[in-house]
């Protein structure tokens, strides 16, 4: 199936796609492995845990069959490269050929992914974060290792440990996906860069439609039709990310947002492009189960 939408001559394109991970028949076991190459096999085998083998086929699985959306490609056909961190794209002969960039994410029994296209820019840095609240994590001593004094100071002066609890993973998943969007993984401090997140009341925010064919599906799931989204949160980087891609003598403009899918689960979306001024962003959000992408090829 290809994406027939028209898009502006400039502005960025991202479409978010939420899949709860679940189990899944014989026959949809052996097509998704059908469409993996050898190396992606490989890499599900290494799992110990039988569990973990299916979510690392289904995740994979998953994006191939998402991205045949964009384009006349049947989800074997989809070939990848990873960064010098493990960063996994397109090969440059796809990303050419569709304009396409991804990200994806998985938490939980969740998994998210991001599809972007730029337009109007030579190229564009994309990354995406899903993030499940854990109860039982001791967040503080967490503070002072991976967030930044300005972080660590607006989230403790926030009431009540409830509220301190959710800042930390809505914080977590905006510092998730920069570092992947940068590429640079864990091996960028976290501590380098800055959110600032005003208090809920003080934050502009959107509604994004969730769109859904499986209306059971979104019961079950506890999701709403609409979510809320945050966006622009203000974020201080240096001004040169290190990335052996670009020109580093131009600053990156970067755009953030976040949003909560249900009360457990929280999102985040970082994209950046060279130059000082944002680009106009369209956002679609859609559900989708695994068993429904593993039979609309």
């Amino acid at each position: 199936m290809t994406d027939s939408r028209t898009f502006s001559k400039n502005g960025v394109n991202v479409d978010l796609f939420f899949i709860p991970l679940s189990d899944i028949s014989l026959p949809q076991t052996s097509l998704a492995q059908s469409w993996l190459s050898d190396d992606e096999l490989a890499k599900v085998a290494r799992y110990r845990d039988p569990k973990a083998q299916m979510k690392g086929l289904q995740v994979r699985a998953a994006l191939r069959a998402v991205l045949s959306h964009y384009a006349d490609l049947s989800p074997q056909d989809w070939c990848f490269e990873y960064g010098a961190k493990g960063k996994p794209s397109l090969t440059t002969a796809l990303r050419q050929q569709t304009g396409l960039e991804f990200n994806l994410s998985h938490s939980g029994d969740w998994l998210l992914i991001g599809v972007a296209q730029f337009h109007g820019v030579e190229s564009g840095l994309f990354g995406v974060d899903i993030e499940r609240s854990r109860p039982k994590t001791d967040i503080y001593p967490i503070l002072n290792h991976y967030f930044s004094p300005q972080e660590t100071s607006a989230l403790l002066a926030l009431a009540d440990e409830a509220g301190q609890r959710q800042r930390f993973f809505d914080l977590w998943a905006l510092k998730e996906s920069y570092i992947k969007a940068t590429g640079l993984g864990l091996a960028q401090s976290l501590k380098s860069f800055a959110f600032e997140l005003k208090p809920f009341e003080q934050l502009a925010v959107e509604s994004l439609e969730l769109s859904c064919q499986d209306t059971a599906l979104r019961q079950s799931c506890g999701v709403a039709e609409r979510l809320n989204v945050y966006p622009h949160i203000s974020l201080q980087v240096p001004l040169q990310i290190p990335i052996h891609t670009l020109d580093l003598a131009d600053p990156m403009h970067w755009q953030a947002h976040f949003g909560r899918l249900t009360e457990e689960y929280r999102f985040a979306i970082s994209l950046a492009h060279a130059g000082n001024a944002s680009l106009p962003l369209t956002l679609t959000a859609q559900l989708s189960s695994i068993e429904y992408l593993l039979v609309a090829d």
